[in-house]
């Protein structure tokens, strides 16, 4: 199995059991409608999650009566040699593995399985955690400037975990293994719940106030990938030509956000608008190429 296949199975299993804990049951038809995969691939998935499910009536799943109240350190610990996802964490932090099934929001949240980095100092981790869930102000160093922020959430993104904190009203995200000292206030604060649905709904870490709407076209031969799912952030299709082309709009708080995939998928995806930032590209590319 593929690196990136593994990681997208490790957080469909985790959501799956997420959905469970919180007393759902789903059928495997509406778990694959969900995900995005087949029926055939949900069958698989059950059966890795061995006793931990069992089939109910009418064809849905549900946590086995023996896992509903909790489940122990050591069944999570089974779960994560599963989903493959446990290197993610501080050594030994079964914490976070309990906060990962529990009910209701979590102190971190995890984009995707993506192992390459190193696990985050246990310290920083459960010092911010506890912070979080207490609503408490942090001090901290980051790039040789210190400041007081109101921290949100934890985030695993793309092999590197980041907390999302605002700082004088403003969110950003700062990475983990730059932090300098850190300190927890004894200050409290009321969270925002705009600011929450931001950290929710954004599927990345370029946090900002302004968005950047930018339009693309994709060749024809391509145009299968983007149909079946959403390639770039907040895609949307706005027209699907006679020739197979698609022309899709999408949403960014930041070029670089957007700029790795469109790299990725040249010559197929070329940026209509705005102008600047297909120069940009351009620009990029000629500096490369020389």
């Amino acid at each position: 199995m593929a690196a990136h296949e593994h990681d997208t199975l490790a957080l469909r299993l985790a959501d799956i059991l997420r959905l469970m804990q919180s007393g759902e049951r789903p059928t495997r038809l509406q778990l694959a409608e969900r995900f995005g995969v087949s029926e055939r691939t949900i069958y698989r998935d059950l059966n890795r999650l061995g006793d931990v499910i069992e089939p109910g009536a009418n064809g849905v799943y549900q946590l086995a009566s023996h896992y509903r109240s909790s489940l122990s350190p050591a069944d999570l610990q089974t779960f994560a040699r599963i989903s493959g996802v446990e290197q993610l964490f501080p050594a030994s932090d079964r914490r976070s593995w309990l906060d990962l099934l529990k009910p209701g929001p979590a102190s971190f949240l995890v984009r995707d399985g993506h192992s390459g980095a190193s696990r985050p100092d246990h310290h920083a981790f459960r010092q911010l955690g506890q912070a979080i869930e207490r609503r408490q102000r942090c001090q901290l160093s980051y790039t040789g400037k210190l400041r007081r922020v109101e921290p949100y959430r934890l985030i695993h993104n793309k092999g590197i975990w980041y907390l999302a904190a605002t700082e004088n009203d403003h969110l950003k995200s700062f990475a983990l293994g730059r932090l300098g000292e850190l300190r927890v206030l004894d200050e409290t604060f009321a969270p925002n719940a705009d600011i929450q649905a931001q950290i929710e709904n954004d599927d990345d870490v370029w946090f900002g106030q302004d968005r950047l709407d930018v339009t693309v076209r994709v060749a024809a031969s391509n145009a299968h990938y983007f149909l079946r799912r959403n390639v770039l952030p907040h895609q949307q299709l706005l027209e699907q030509q006679d020739d197979g082309q698609l022309v899709l709009r999408c949403q960014v708080n930041h070029p670089n956000q957007l700029l790795p995939i469109i790299r990725y998928w040249i010559p197929h995806v070329r940026i209509l608008e705005p102008v600047w930032l297909q120069q940009k590209l351009r620009d990029e590319l000629t500096d490369y190429l020389h």
